[in-house]
This record gives structure tokens, C-alpha cells and sequence, in this order.
């Protein structure tokens, strides 16, 4: 049995959006000295919005995407809950804790969202396993390590959504992949 990989990315093409950090353990995401994976620390997720799922291979029973309408980063600079410094790990203290105190102002934000604002997304891989247990991606890739179920979700602004999914053959190892 061919070994399966599961991974996603939200788009959005007006508005921006917010998630609840119930995602599984995300191979792309890594800490300010570069380790990774790593179980991101916040209650939200607002600059996220791919996940790789970890350790390759691991197909979860299901995936739960909670997701609301959040600020523009017009209106995150507007509101002082962001910076172009926010992007950049800062050495000094002082720069730090703007940093923090940015993270914390947005934390914040997002968690005065109405419960009614919220709404969800259950992706269940192992119906998409069986779906492609028979089928082969084209293309190139790593075939050793076997094939990389990808969904592709699309949000609407009045908070509907459609999903893709996509079949390909692992990829090499990206140490940085979104």
C-alpha cells in the first residue's frame, strides 16, 4: 500500500479571514529559530493559511477549519495590530515586546468575534484515500515516498466555500514550504 500525505491552503481572493488553531501538527509551520513542525502558540491563526500536515504520511480521521471574517492589513495597521517589525524577528527588547503587545492587540481582536461570525470546514482524508487509492499522479516527484492528497479551499466573502482536491507525488523536502 502506497503511503498517503495530506495537505491544504485556503484562498480568498476579497476580505481576509481568521482560523481557530485546531489544525493538526502543520510540517510548514516553524518557530523564530527555524525548528519545525511546530504547534503554533496562539489561540488564532492570522497569517496562516496553508498546512502541510505532519509527520508525512499521517492521514488524520478528519480536519476541522474554523474560520471568520477578520481585519484587512489596512485595517490591522489602522487599528495598530500589525507592523511591517511584526514580520521580522527583532533582537531588542524593546522592539520585542511591541512585537508581543502586536500579537496579543490582534489575539485579542479576533477573540471578540461573535460566535455567529464563525463558521466550519470538516475535511475527512481517508474518503479522499480511498478515492485516489487507485490512481497514479502525473508529473514528477519523489514516487518512494508516495502520493500527496492536496485540498484547495476557496472562501467567499459571505463566508461560503468550495473545495478541490488535487493528486501529486510527494515533492522533495522544502524546509520552508508556504
Amino acid at each position: 500500500m502506497m503511503k498517503n500525505s495530506i495537505s491544504f491552503a485556503i484562498h480568498y481572493d476579497s476580505g481576509k479571514f481568521v482560523y481557530k488553531n485546531n489544525w493538526p501538527l502543520c510540517g510548514n509551520f516553524y518557530d523564530s529559530d527555524g525548528n519545525m513542525p511546530v504547534k503554533r502558540k496562539t489561540k488564532y491563526l492570522t497569517t496562516d493559511n496553508t498546512c502541510k500536515v505532519s509527520p508525512e504520511g499521517h492521514v488524520p480521521q478528519q480536519i476541522i477549519i474554523d474560520y471568520a471574517p477578520w481585519l484587512t492589513y489596512e485595517e490591522q495597521i489602522q487599528k495598530d495590530m500589525v507592523s511591517l517589525k511584526n514580520y521580522v524577528m527583532l533582537k531588542e527588547k524593546r522592539q520585542q515586546k511591541k512585537r508581543l503587545a502586536i500579537m496579543a492587540a490582534q489575539q485579542e481582536g479576533v477573540a471578540k468575534i461573535p460566535a455567529t461570525e464563525w463558521k466550519r470546514i470538516i475535511l475527512t482524508p481517508p474518503q479522499e484515500v480511498e478515492k485516489y487509492k487507485y490512481q497514479f499522479p502525473e508529473g514528477k516527484g519523489n514516487h518512494s515516498r508516495g502520493k500527496e492528497i492536496h485540498y484547495l479551499i476557496s472562501l467567499n466573502p459571505d463566508g461560503s466555500y468550495s473545495i478541490e482536491t488535487k493528486l501529486y507525488w510527494v515533492s522533495k523536502y522544502q524546509k520552508f514550504w508556504n
